[in-house]
């Protein structure tokens, strides 16, 4: 049987309070991130997009102010924030031991440092545990401080390492503080009342491969719960079959002079080739898996702003929507022509 008959389960994305994106490097992952923080913003949450100590991309793509370790209000309702494992080290530090003196002493030690570092999955659990932290966080009133966190998680290979610490953790210690705590995130992770896993991929046969891989791994062994396959930089047919057809017949004839008319030729003859590529490679994920299926069209433009982030928003959801209402993998709507 086919994935094509299985029942896919629909998955309302803004229902999560944990939103984790995940896929092969350069795929979109950040671009993603940003989307959806801001069209859950549009509802009304409480947002916080989470960067893990990377160069920013999130000030940019807002028009707003460097983002640092504290969250910064990029967009009403949205908010940003770049962690580093020495902020989140700081955080957690200052939460057990409440004396910023006494946690100089001992964080600040040039050889506890050097021992920190090279602990293995130490700056994960750090990520993680300032995640589930602020899943936590509460106002004086006892509302929740956010209600989605969305993590611009690394890409595959770190990101299954990365969720996999706190299981890992649990599975060698059987008590204590460290692993009271990392039962909570481990809790927290494998909520799929709370959390969603997307997988994010280029409709290109490595990403293709890759994300199969990778979905098939977190239903064997993380248990993280898993949201949309989100199918980034989708050529649209531009062409009726005629006209195809018409293309094709043409360029078996057509002199090549390397004049205006052949450039024209060889754009039409990409978007062909491009389009019907994109379509083995959905059909392969759609046979592969049961994940109901995002697709975010291509952006012909030089840099994202917020303007390209904002149709991206309508994007996902015009298509959260549709996969609610029980369509497994909804068409994107073409993106505007490039402005001239």
């Amino acid at each position: 049987m086919s994935a094509h008959d299985d029942e896919v389960n629909a998955v309302d994305i803004f229902d999560k309070r944990l939103i984790i994106n995940t896929g092969k490097g350069g795929v979109g992952k950040t671009t993603l991130s940003a989307a959806i923080g801001l069209a859950a913003a549009r509802r009304g949450k409480r947002v916080l997009i989470m960067q893990l100590g990377v160069k920013d991309r999130m000030a940019r793509l807002f028009g707003a102010p460097f983002v640092g370790t504290d969250p910064v209000e990029v967009e009403d309702n949205l908010f940003a924030v770049n962690v580093t494992p020495e902020s989140a080290l700081e955080e957690y530090a200052l939460l057990k031991l409440k004396l910023k003196t006494l946690y100089k002493a001992v964080f600040e030690n040039r050889f506890v440092r050097t021992f920190l570092r090279v602990i293995p999955g130490l700056n994960e659990l750090f990520y993680l545990g300032k995640a589930w932290y602020e899943e936590a966080a509460r106002d004086a009133a006892g509302r929740p401080r956010w209600d989605m966190i969305v993590i611009d998680a690394p890409a595959t290979g770190h990101g299954v390492f990365f969720l996999q610490i706190p299981r890992m953790i649990t599975s060698m210690i059987t008590s204590g503080p460290m692993y009271d705590e990392a039962a909570q995130i481990q809790r927290l992770v494998e909520d799929k009342s709370r959390t969603a896993l997307n997988l994010v991929t280029l409709v290109e046969e490595m990403p293709v491969n890759e994300t199969i891989e990778l979905a098939a791994k977190v239903e064997r062994e993380l248990r993280v719960p898993l949201g949309f396959v989100v199918c980034n930089a989708l050529y649209t047919q531009r062409f009726q079959p005629r006209q195809a057809d018409l293309l094709r017949r043409i360029e078996d004839h057509w002199p090549d002079d390397g004049g205006h008319l052949d450039r024209l030729l060889d754009a039409g003859l990409f978007r062909l080739d491009r389009v019907e590529m994109q379509r083995r490679h959905l059909e392969r994920l759609d046979d592969a898996l049961t994940l109901p299926r995002v697709t975010i069209p291509y952006y012909f433009t030089e840099r994202f702003n917020f303007q390209t982030i904002a149709r991206i928003a309508d994007e996902l959801e015009r298509q959260n929507k549709a996969i609610l209402g029980g369509e497994r993998a909804p068409q994107p709507l073409p993106p505007p022509p490039p402005a001239t």
